[in-house]
């Protein structure tokens, strides 16, 4: 490996543009923010180091052995966040880059493309929520003060936000530098100053030309060059090299294991592509390549499921490639029956608390009927109990998870054939300190929670079909009503206002309501909406269904509400949870 002689930005985005200097698919996905590319070319205007690159020459009778990738461009968001797999290669060498992948995206998103990221307070449906943004320099002043300490003012902007010009801002795309090479290429800065009406003014025409001389003249990118062709020494080069900085974490270690090793299938697709279906079922999920990668690991049995180099062997990426189908399949279904259970990404706190009915899926082939016949109610509802307590109890899926997740793995291999073994799973959790059974203080601190309500109201209230109806959690008093002048209005007592508006949000305020119910309540309060609803009858058993009680008619009566509902909800939370509760499994 030579250190090589430094080339220009110019340079090396020609290279990139011309499908010279490629990724390998061992890199991961492009992961910086706009603040960070802003950032970097603030650095570049300043003169700062940013680095040295890392390229690995890839000869002739080495390409075909390899898949390769593009550099993003114009990055989105939500549509576009996924490098596009690079076409057939005509040249006879190419480069691909083992080290500065996000600082040289950095650059050609910068010069040469866009950068599309979310709006806040509107819906990731909505067209309008990512707006194309080109990269600008304000050329009248520097930046404001700030925390990243940033001198240029370089920012993210829409046509119309840069078109808007005051006496401290006038806005250069810098992606127009890119064509105006050389001693000519200075001249139409000048004329770009003149139009502008700056033409008379030394600071704009500084900044330009400090602006040219980043781009086209400094020897800014400063190499390495690998030119051996065993895969090996390059991934351990590359695996080296990526433990600083922005880390390479050991599941982007592991991706590249599996990309460079399976010979069947494509495994950044294969894991981008599942990913992005689990996190689209029922409501949406949060799941990621590590909880894939992990999930591969447990269910695929390798010994040690953790992310460590020495796991990341030949064999153990055969036998995870070998078993993915059947892999994939077991995690779908699981994360299917946990949205039937009403969980999404909102509701579920702890993603790998999936796995373990992943692996008891995995095991028994998920039998045909199982998410819906009445044969396996039994062992749905068991899997249902044993997630929801499992995420009301906290530090369960914290510290010592992988050796957890071995040892719930060996309970289901050998008790798992019949039916979803919670019995023999909470007893191995209990010899790990990690009871699924509550103490009188825990249960206190869950009938007034503001947090896990969902969890909380399922596991009251299982009765409401959440799978098949469209579930709101809501205020059973009114959450409007709860403004300091609403409830002085009604009537509540100065000192009792504090109070009321700390108890709006908790637990026993809190119903699980279909939407359509939802929607028509509305800004009702609890005993109006009742007597509106329903009959006499019917009012009295939906009440005592939710445990509801007497519900009084005044918002005066709240303080009342909350503790007769509050007591009825520890009571029946020390019936399901506490320590002579029902379902504590003794050894």
């Amino acid at each position: 490996m030579a250190f090589q002689t430094p080339i220009t930005i110019t340079k090396a985005l020609e290279s990139i543009e011309r499908g010279r200097y490629v990724l390998p698919a061992i890199q991961r996905e492009f992961v910086w923010n706009p603040r960070r590319i802003e950032r970097l070319f603030d650095s570049l205007m300043r003169g700062y180091p940013i680095g040295s690159f890392l390229f690995w020459s890839v000869w002739p009778e080495s390409i075909e052995q390899y898949k390769f990738y593009d550099f993003m461009l114009t990055y989105h968001q939500k549509d576009n966040t996924h490098c596009a797999p690079h076409g057939v290669i005509t040249q006879d060498e190419i480069t691909a880059v083992l080290d500065g992948q996000q600082r040289l995206t950095a650059m050609n998103i910068g010069l040469r493309g866009s950068y599309a990221y979310k709006l806040p307070r509107l819906w990731w449906t909505s067209p309008d929520a990512f707006p194309k943004r080109h990269l600008y320099l304000n050329i009248l002043s520097q930046a404001e003060e700030n925390e990243a300490g940033m001198q240029y003012d370089f920012r993210f902007l829409t046509p119309k936000e840069a078109g808007l010009r005051d006496d401290t801002h006038c806005w250069y795309r810098i992606g127009e530098v890119l064509k105006a090479e050389g001693a000519v290429g200075l001249s139409s800065l000048h004329k770009f100053l003149v139009k502008e009406e700056l033409g008379n003014l030394d600071e704009p025409f500084e900044i330009l030309t400090r602006l040219h001389q980043v781009v086209h003249t400094e020897p800014v990118v400063a190499y390495y060059q690998e030119e051996s062709q065993d895969l090996d020494k390059v991934l351990d080069i590359f695996i080296r090299t990526n433990s600083g900085g922005m880390t390479l974490s050991y599941s982007d270690m592991l991706m590249s294991m599996a990309t460079a090793q399976w010979k069947n299938l494509d495994a950044r697709e294969a894991i981008h592509g599942t990913v992005d279906e689990l996190n689209s079922i029922g409501d949406g999920f949060d799941f990621s390549q590590d909880f894939l990668l992990k999930a591969g690991l447990v269910l695929g049995g390798v010994g040690s499921v953790q992310f460590k180099v020495v796991n990341f062997n030949h064999g153990n990426m055969k036998l995870l490639e070998e078993r993915w189908d059947p892999i994939t399949r077991a995690v779908r279904t699981a994360v299917e029956l946990v949205a039937r259970f009403g969980f999404s990404k909102a509701s579920l706190s702890a993603n790998n608390a999936v796995l373990p009915i992943a692996h008891y899926l995995y095991r028994r082939n998920t039998p045909v009927g199982f998410m819906s016949h009445d044969t396996y109610s039994h062992d749905r509802e068991a899997i249902r109990s044993w997630l929801i307590r499992s995420l009301l109890k906290r530090g369960i899926w914290g510290s010592g998870l992988d050796s957890l997740l071995t040892a719930l793995r060996s309970i289901i291999d050998t008790h798992g054939g019949e039916g979803f073994p919670s019995t023999e799973l909470e007893r191995e959790m209990r010899t790990r300190g990690k009871s699924l059974t509550f103490e009188e203080e825990e249960l206190e601190d869950l009938v007034e929670s503001k947090n896990r309500i969902f969890a909380l109201l399922t596991l009251l209230f299982p009765f409401v079909d959440v799978k098949s109806n469209k579930f709101h959690i809501d205020h059973v008093f009114p959450r409007s009503r709860f403004s300091t002048k609403r409830l002085r209005h009604a009537g509540v007592p100065e000192e009792d206002i504090p109070v009321f508006q700390d108890r709006a949000n908790r637990l026993p305020n809190l119903q699980l309501l279909v939407g359509e119910a939802n929607e028509s309540k509305s800004d009702l309060m609890p005993h109006q909406w009742l007597v509106k609803t329903f009959d006499t009858q019917e009012a009295s058993e939906y009440a005592k269904n939710h445990e509801l009680g007497e519900v009084p008619p005044h918002m005066t009566d709240f303080n009342v509400f909350y503790e007769t509902r509050r007591s009825r909800l520890l009571g029946k939370l020390r019936r399901m949870l506490g320590t002579t509760g029902h379902n504590r499994s003794e050894p």
